[in-house]
């Protein structure tokens, strides 16, 4: 049941009470440091940099081959984009601040993993979900200090949600677009294979919200208040390496901020009244305490935080 218009109207008038105001910390939001790193025995031997896995991900792949925009049917793959470890191989990154378990973060997302795993294109070249290939697996660990690792439960490397790029471009342009997405913003977790399947790739870009995907991590899942390094290891006998491009945090955003656009206004407010029950997967990031319900206790977060 939608909010009585007595109770709008009082959250209105609230909100117009109440001004707030946050500004979110400089850090890099990337990987900056390879601390170690072992080939395993099957790794792709064109993939042996490991440093391709710092910095931002990719937007674009193919120079001089195939040119594409990286996206969820176009996966990056030219030499010193990903980085490949096989067999019993492991890599180790370190961040140049801590990755914070945050609940303001986007549904409670912390750190993301971007692969060069990818959708299955059922009627190439349109961008026609049916599958996904290079979900080969990979263990994920994370660390304070890089001496005592927690294994995230649960979670594979090279899993959800394959990289895009651009929002205004098609899954295999071959020209960049002009609208990246952010890469320190996550793709819904509640969503699954089976929301994607037959989806076109304008539906599967509606569906990440502006987010360039990558494997999403909930800090809260390994008991650690906060991280500065991330092991990805390959186990011992496994048949496929695995492929990692890149590490990211994922920026904190405003609470009550349903459009994510930095303002918390009368626009999240009417977008929460119009997506108000259960939370849909891929739908309008709402349910800002990640209980599965935009109810009252939303609505009043979106009024303790109006302002700009």
């Amino acid at each position: 049941m939608r909010p009585t218009l007595t109770i709008l109207t009082l959250a209105i008038g609230l909100a117009s009470a109440a001004e707030t105001t946050r500004a979110f910390g400089g850090s890099d939001p990337f990987a900056v440091a390879v601390v170690d790193y072992a080939p395993g025995s099957n790794a792709s031997p064109a993939y042996l940099d490991p440093t391709a896995a710092l910095g931002s991900p990719e937007r674009f792949t193919g120079e001089g081959i195939f040119p594409s925009v990286v996206s969820p049917f176009s996966p990056p793959y030219n030499v010193g984009e990903i980085v490949s470890i096989g067999a019993g191989g492991h890599l180790i990154v370190q961040f140049d601040s801590p990755v914070v378990d945050d609940p303001n973060n986007l549904y409670g997302i912390d750190l993301l993993i971007f692969n060069n795993a990818g959708f299955i294109d059922t009627n190439y070249p349109s961008g026609i979900v049916c599958g996904v290939f290079g979900n080969d697996g990979g263990i994920i660990e994370v660390s304070p200090d890089g001496k005592n690792w927690v294994v995230v439960p649960q979670t594979a490397a090279t899993g959800l949600w394959p990289t895009l790029g651009y929002l205004d471009a098609g899954p295999y342009d071959p020209k960049p677009g002009s609208e990246p997405t952010d890469f320190t913003r996550p793709v819904d977790p509640s969503l699954t294979m089976d929301d994607m399947m037959g989806l076109n790739h304008e539906q599967v870009i509606q569906k990440y919200r502006g987010s360039g995907g990558g494997v999403g991590i909930d800090l809260a899942g390994t008991g650690l208040a906060q991280i500065t390094y991330v092991r990805i290891s390959n186990p011992a006998g496994a048949t496929a390496s695995i492929e990692i491009d890149a590490f990211a945090k994922v920026t904190p955003r405003l609470p009550g901020d349903v459009n994510l656009d930095g303002v918390v206004n009368v626009d999240d407010l009417l977008l929460l009244i119009s997506v108000w029950g259960p939370h849909i997967p891929g739908g309008m990031p709402a349910d800002f305490d990640n209980n599965g319900v935009i109810n009252v206790d939303d609505l009043l977060i979106v009024i303790s935080n109006w302002g700009s």
